[in-house]
């Protein structure tokens, strides 16, 4: 069953507003804009629903995302972003599909954004990308989400994990510890919701702008990620992006 707009929206401000140290007060619209959001959702069957091309299984909680490679080499530090955003020229992925949509789909499956993972490995001795104390999920592990790629290729399906098309520049492999993403949401500042002025989705080094984020150890960098190129398509390829609860 999707929760209410009204309880969605409480969950948005309480866990997206960062202190008043961090933020400005926030802009009232982000209430419209969700709002906005809500009415594009249309069931198309028992269970199933539809969020402006994102898919919704209410049953495994699945989303699924249309999404196409924007870049296949390139030095990154989003691995998704809107198509507008400012970084589409350091992600692999882009959507056409609105940052607060992306963010509704998610409350609406039961996810629940906090920021609690997002530090769990940063070196005790480096600086914190954010100042503000981590927020927990209501239900433990709620924030914590597996995401994979899946696309055509031929007459043959292809599902792979996100992060087997993301590699760390020192090691020149994939992370082992990029298979977890932390749903934090987006702020909202003085622009209003941050992920729709920034276009910033998913990040691969600690952004508070971006819905969600990677736990990787070295995520404060964003100098340690490109992307890797003999694991992703070919440039303009349509891809499937799928959320789906961490194990």
């Amino acid at each position: 069953m999707l929760r209410p707009l009204t309880s969605l929206f409480c969950l948005l401000i309480a866990c997206a507003v960062m202190p008043a140290q961090d933020a400005a007060e926030p802009k009232p619209d982000a209430k419209a804009q969700l709002e906005a959001a809500q009415k594009l959702v249309k069931q198309l069957s028992p269970g199933v629903f539809d969020l402006n091309g994102i898919q919704i299984t209410a049953a495994t909680r699945e989303l699924r995302i249309p999404c196409s490679i924007l870049h296949q080499k390139l030095p990154i530090e989003y691995a998704l972003c809107h198509e507008t955003g400012e970084k589409v020229h350091e992600t692999v992925l882009e959507t056409k599909v609105r940052p607060i949509q992306i963010q509704l789909a998610l409350l609406l499956a039961n996810y629940q954004p906090a920021t609690l993972g997002i530090l769990e490995k940063l070196d005790p001795k480096a600086e914190r990308p954010y100042n503000a104390k981590d927020t927990e999920p209501k239900t433990p592990g709620a924030n914590r989400i597996a995401i994979h790629v899946e696309w055509k290729d031929g007459d043959k399906t292809k599902n792979v994990p996100l992060s087997d098309f993301i590699q760390n520049i020192e090691k020149r492999k994939t992370p082992d510890d990029l298979d977890t993403w932390i749903f934090n949401g987006s702020i909202i500042d003085e622009t209003g919701f941050a992920a729709e002025q920034t276009g910033s989705i998913i990040s691969t080094y600690v952004d508070r702008a971006a819905i969600i984020n990677s736990a990787a150890k070295g995520n404060e960098r964003d100098d340690l990620w490109i992307s890797m190129p003999a694991n992703i398509p070919a440039e303009e390829t349509k891809v499937t992006l799928i959320i789906t609860p961490a194990k």
